[in-house]
């Protein structure tokens, strides 16, 4: 099993497969096929099934609990600390699962327009807060973030205690997100691949179309193969046995550094759009964070202030300011 950072690179994922013996076969081919990585969601509705299938899979032997990684993901109209908290226990008693091996905030409250950028920041952090939190409780193993942009990750990474491991982003040869992906990079956020496929629309591609006959290979073996050549951790959805087999099968042969130029040419083309942000002009920019150390438990003594950029102020009572730590912003700005 090829693993990118200890992450399977090839995963399994979920969306838009119904509840029922629809998820329920598509987990257990998957997993008798070879995959570890399976992706899922709150919102994907179908964690029942999902479920049943890994603890079926792994009753019968095929596979042991430590041998998957599953994730899963908190939807926006869930985030919030209690919410997080409650949603990410609600899916772990559906799936009947322990932990998750990774649990993402789904999008960082994009499609709520309502809300001020400070709101959306406060939001977002107390969100992260709770994954801390579950982190610690030992119900997730990883804290991860989904279609996160560069402002996004800006907004939160000076202020949380553990920073996210996986950024998951719709990432394939039309639609590369090269800002993105260099800021992870510099960062050392590992990316996870979702819309490899682009819902479909590589099988009508002419450069697909053709790097397939030259391989002899599929166009979603294509995609998923110049996925982890670029060092993208890769997930691929299918309900057929045969397709599910095969997006899997990617690790006999390999692209050329010709074919993987051409295909970083379609570069700029049709995407999914799912995640688009449509106020591309709020701002999230780092809230003022306060934690307060009480003596006993209940009196007030030591205030610790973040602001954005690793700026960090102490001061006794709120008031008598004791040191103030400030470090350089992360683009260098």
């Amino acid at each position: 099993m090829l693993k990118i950072d200890n992450i399977p690179a090839v995963g399994f994922g979920t969306d838009l497969i119904p509840e029922g013996e629809t998820i329920y076969n598509s987990v257990k081919w998957a997993i008798e096929a070879g995959y570890r990585h399976i992706d899922n969601a709150d919102c994907y509705k179908n964690e029942i099934g999902l479920g049943r299938a890994v603890r079926d899979c792994i009753s019968s032997g095929i596979v042991s609990r430590e041998d998957l990684f599953i994730t899963n993901k908190v939807p926006d109209w869930k985030q919030g600390y209690e919410e997080t908290i409650r949603c990410c226990e609600d899916s772990l008693r559906h799936t009947g699962l322990d932990y998750f091996d990774l649990y993402y905030i789904h999008s960082p409250l994009r499609p709520l327009e309502e809300l001020s950028p400070y709101e959306a920041t406060n939001k977002i952090l107390q969100s992260y807060f709770a994954l801390e939190n579950l982190y610690e409780r030992g119900l997730i193993k990883n804290i991860d973030v989904s279609n996160f942009e560069v402002r996004h990750l800006q907004a939160i990474l000076p202020i949380v205690k553990i920073k996210p491991i996986v950024n998951q982003i719709e990432l394939h040869p039309q639609h590369q997100q090269k800002e993105v992906v260099n800021f992870c990079k510099e960062n050392n956020i590992q990316l996870v691949a979702w819309g490899t496929l682009n819902q479909g629309r590589i099988f009508k591609n002419d450069v697909f179309l053709k790097l397939s006959a030259k391989y002899a290979k599929s166009p979603a073996q294509i995609a998923v193969r110049w996925s982890l050549q670029r060092g993208y951790i890769s997930l691929a959805r299918s309900t057929k046995k045969e397709h599910i087999v095969s997006n899997f099968d990617v690790l006999d042969f390999t692209l050329s550094d010709d074919d993987m130029n051409l295909l970083d040419s379609l570069d700029g083309g049709e995407f999914s759009n799912m995640h688009y942000d449509r106020k591309k002009k709020r701002d999230y920019k780092p809230v003022h964070y306060i934690e307060w150390y009480k003596l006993f438990g209940f009196i007030p003594f030591l205030k610790k202030t973040k602001s954005q950029w690793y700026k960090i102020k102490w001061s006794l009572f709120g008031i008598i300011p004791l040191f103030k730590i400030c470090k350089k912003e992360i683009n260098g700005d």
